[in-house]
């Protein structure tokens, strides 16, 4: 294996992970695979000199220059359950503080950079990147009052967590959705126990999933019928609906790629909408989101760009 041998952060289970190492392997570029799990089970090494990772029982060292890519940190569930304040909750955190900056402060080039991803995640960052790029997004209010939604709106609001949406009652992995609400439901008298994204409802007719690599992008719509969920995650066969927009740069938001660029993402993942009169509407930004739901030759395109951009590190 070669001693600048790309990077892949993520698990060996996901198939994203997966299919991004064929690619590499195709290449003759067998990469490095880890992320914080299997570095909390085989050790990690920072010193003056360098800083390295045991993988497969081999140490690596990551002082040398190379690429990579972070598809993520950890598992989505990583320290879910913990309680706060726990001997276990402080041995997590000295354990995130040690990965986190071995990877800020290695000589990796990432597609996406750890401080990039983590600021993109937010999606407070991504509501003032798009006002300020002018990119079309909902009118949005982030707050505790039901009172403020009652005024600030009138008709149909979105409401979906600021946070990462999961959460464990009764050892089961739940995942707080966007739901449709009027602003007078009574439901939102609960916003008092953590702030909440509220934003007004657009009509949508189709559903963008839009993949970023680099300069390059891809489309995928999905039709919207009158039962449709707000989110549509929620509805399981919407995973194998997406077609392929015929004509990409038609249908494609053209501030996708500029707020990509504007977050520093080499990578990735957006929703949006188009509106019955063909406006297009940004509703999210994820920095290491899924593509391999969409159609197959989209998805290899994708999988061997990304590919691509790690191969020219080699």
């Amino acid at each position: 294996m070669s001693s600048r041998a790309p990077i892949l952060i993520g698990e060996r289970d996901d198939p994203h992970i997966a299919a991004v190492e064929d690619a590499l392997i195709r290449c003759g570029n067998r990469p490095l695979i880890f992320d914080l799990e299997s570095v909390m089970s085989d050790g990690l090494s920072l010193s003056d000199e360098g800083y390295a990772v045991k993988i497969d029982g081999a140490w690596r060292d990551l002082t040398d220059a190379r690429f990579g890519w972070l598809r993520r940190l950890h598992r989505a569930d990583w320290g879910l359950g913990i309680e706060a304040g726990s001997l276990r909750a402080l041995e997590l955190g000295t354990w995130y503080s040690a990965y986190s900056w071995l990877l800020d402060d290695s000589k990796v080039s990432w597609i996406t950079s750890p401080v990039a991803l983590r600021r993109a995640e937010s999606k407070l960052w991504q509501w003032k990147a798009a006002v300020r790029l002018g990119i079309p997004y909902p009118r949005t209010l982030v707050t505790t009052s039901s009172e403020a939604v009652a005024t600030s709106f009138s008709n149909e609001v979105i409401v979906k967590p600021l946070g990462t949406g999961q959460f464990i009652q009764d050892g089961e992995t739940m995942t707080v959705y966007a739901e449709s609400m009027l602003p007078t439901d009574i439901r939102l008298n609960a916003l008092t126990a953590a702030p909440f994204i509220v934003q007004e409802r657009i009509p949508a007719a189709k559903h963008l999933r839009v993949v970023t690599v680099g300069d390059r992008s891809w489309v995928a719509t999905l039709d919207v019928d009158l039962t449709a969920p707000a989110d549509w995650r929620r509805r399981s066969r919407n995973h194998s609906a997406f077609i392929e927009a015929p004509d990409a740069s038609l249908i494609a938001p053209t501030g996708a790629l500029t707020i990509a660029s504007h977050l520093g993402l080499g990578y990735s993942s957006q929703d949006w909408i188009q509106t019955p009169d063909g406006e297009v509407f940004l509703l999210d930004v994820n920095p290491s989101g899924q593509w391999l739901f969409l159609p197959k030759q989209m998805g290899m395109a994708i999988t061997d760009a990304l590919a691509g951009l790690l191969v020219a590190g080699t």
